[in-house]
Formats: C-alpha cells, structure tokens, sequence
C-alpha cells in the first residue's frame, strides 16, 4: 500500500463519521439546532479537504468533476436545513419555509446577495461562512477549468 492510499483512508476515516451523522438527523424526528448548525460546519470543511486531497494525490480532474457539484449541493442543502431550524427574515416576516431559505442559502452561496432576508442573529456568523466557502467553491472552479484548459491546449499543439 503506497503513501497515497494511506492517506486517502485516513481521510475517509475522517470524513465517515459526519456522513453517518448526516444520515442519523437526516431520519430523526426532532433535531436541535446546534447538531444542524455542527453538521453545516463539518461538511464545509471536511469535503473541500477530500476534494483538494483527491486533486493533490490522484491528479485526477474527474474526481473534481463529480466531486465539486456534490459538494455544492450538500453545502447549500446543509445551509437551508439551518435557515430552515432558525428561520430567517424575509421581506420583514420570519419564515421557515423551504423555497425561500433555500432561495437565501443559494444567494448566500454565490454571494449575489439577498437584500429581502436576513438569517436570525444567532446565524449571521454561519451566513458568512457560508459566503467563504461560496468563494473556495469558485475558486476551485476557477482552478480547475483553467487546469483543463491548459491540458487541451497543450495536447493539440502539433508534434515534431
């Protein structure tokens, strides 16, 4: 077993307790806010980090290619279960409803803004991180694409 594999697992290990915590609240009937709001968190962290070992260990663009948009949809799908526990203001009216923290947490994520609602105080720390890693999201992106398009430039120059 070679260094990469090794390091690989351990990332997994790491990785496989907050995917089966995921799965637990996903089938609770009651969930507190503070285990969404640690669940939030340790996605946002702990996938990026699988991400970039990926890249680095594997060289691998189509591990980025699945790998990113699944990231992104379970960070904006963490992010709106917690707008959704807190609620969030929305045209000056508290709400909880699925369009529009969903609607909140897309805004958020892209960092297009959302003038018409505002997260519940205790959530405006986790709004800006949602924010962050809206930007490490775009800029992994903005990475790879420019990865992919320098391969295909270089493999069409002609040969001698």
């Amino acid at each position: 077993m070679t260094f990469r594999h090794l390091v690989f697992i351990a990332g997994f290990v790491i990785a496989l307790p907050f995917l089966v915590y995921l799965l637990y609240l996903s089938h609770s009937q009651s969930v507190e806010p503070t285990q969404i709001i640690f669940l939030a968190f340790a996605f946002s962290v702990t996938f990026p980090t699988l991400i970039l070992m990926s890249l680095l260990l594997f060289r691998s663009l189509g591990v980025l290619v699945f790998a990113l948009p699944a990231y992104i949809a379970l960070i904006i799908a963490g992010y709106t279960r917690t707008y959704m526990a807190f609620g969030i203001q929305c045209g000056g009216q508290a709400t909880q409803t699925l369009r529009d923290c969903l609607y909140y947490s897309v805004a958020i994520f892209t960092n297009t803004g959302c003038p018409d609602c505002a997260p519940a105080p205790e959530l405006r720390i986790l709004a800006a991180s949602e924010a962050f890693f809206g930007y490490l999201a775009l800029g992994v992106f903005c990475a790879c694409l420019i990865v992919i398009l320098v391969r295909l430039i270089a493999s069409d120059t002609p040969r001698r």
